[in-house]
């Protein structure tokens, strides 16, 4: 069995020879069940002794034989361990994993999936220049430039006027007489209306 997680498991004897009457002393108890441990292997953890059969996840209770992760004296599965203490995924919020591809941008982690623009969704590579946006997005360079330049096109237009009936009139008017007014008789129009 192996132990991670910041501490080491270790396996020890239990049993103290007395000399005088050749019996053999208890040297622990159980951590989870307060019972002695009556074999001749002691499981260590945090500091803490375990009969082999009380080392279950604390989440979904499965007997773990391999290996065990353990944080402030409960002990985990990987799994569990991973999904409570481990790095989440910036985009899907889900843990990740040591043994997963990830991908990093600024201080956040993706899952290699995950790492992808936020509009076209296409999957970013090594070398694409990208934006991290609110809530740790990410934008390819082309969609973030397309919508800057939107944004900024959006902003510079003019507010669309709106002709009063009177004014439509006096337009109409006008263009009736001359479908194609001279430059003076315009310039008067926009005066006027």
């Amino acid at each position: 069995m192996t132990f991670n997680a910041e501490t080491n498991l270790t396996i020890e004897n239990v049993y103290q020879t007395d000399l005088t009457n050749s019996t053999l002393a208890l040297a622990h108890t159980c951590f989870i069940c307060s019972l002695p441990i009556c074999g001749e292997i002691v499981f260590r953890i945090d500091g803490n002794h375990y009969h082999g059969v009380c080392i279950n996840c604390s989440e979904c209770h499965i007997k773990l034989l391999d290996e065990c992760y353990s944080r402030n004296g409960v002990i985990y599965c990987k799994e569990h361990y991973f999904n409570k203490f481990g790095n989440k995924c910036a985009s899907c919020g889900y843990s990740v994993l040591p043994t997963e591809i990830i991908r990093r941008a600024n201080d956040f982690v993706y899952h290699l999936q995950c790492f992808s623009c936020l509009i076209c969704h296409r999957q970013l590579k090594t070398g694409d220049e990208f934006y991290v946006i609110a809530d740790e997005k990410l934008v390819c360079k082309f969609d973030y430039d397309t919508l800057r330049n939107k944004a900024f096109d959006d902003n510079n237009k003019r507010p669309r006027t709106t002709i009063s009936q009177k004014q439509l009139d006096v337009l109409r008017q006008v263009y009736i007489t001359t479908p194609k007014p001279p430059r003076h008789l315009r310039e008067s129009l926009a005066i006027d209306t």
